[in-house]
């Protein structure tokens, strides 16, 4: 019985701890405020949600970034807005240029980026932004 309630206790813990909590705009780390800062000069962050492992930051004009907890970016979508090329400024205008698409979403893969378009193809490159391989997402 004893060992039960323990398990249940842990259980619940864990689940309360993985659960996405409301935290203020000031507990993201200076690299993500910075990431913010230079790719969304013209918006604000409306709402910060932390996890055991991650932030989940929404702009004000709709915009969502994932961040990893040390800061770094790992997805941003732009909720079918073009997305700035100065998130990945070497790799971003190469895309939208030889696509002639805008860039939606972007997100950190293994090996590189993928890369989500207005014409609804998808574009995975390396970390060098060398295309590795495309393909259409109806």
């Amino acid at each position: 019985m004893k060992i039960k309630l323990g398990l249940a206790a842990l259980l619940g813990a864990t689940v309360l701890l993985a659960k996405d909590i409301i935290v203020p705009a000031n507990t993201l780390p200076k690299n993500a405020q910075e990431f913010i800062a230079t790719n969304f000069k013209n918006a604000q962050i409306a709402l910060v949600k932390k996890d055991i492992d991650s932030f989940d930051v929404t702009l004000n004009n709709g915009t969502e970034i994932d961040f990893m907890i040390n800061g770094e970016w790992k997805e941003v979508d732009g909720k079918y807005q073009a997305l700035p090329n100065s998130i990945l400024p070497n790799i971003m205008s190469k895309i939208s240029t030889s696509s002639n698409a805008q860039i939606l979403e972007v997100s950190k893969e293994v090996s590189g980026y993928k890369f989500e378009l207005n014409n609804y193809m998808k574009i995975y490159t390396d970390a060098q932004g060398n295309i590795l391989g495309q393909k259409m997402d109806h």
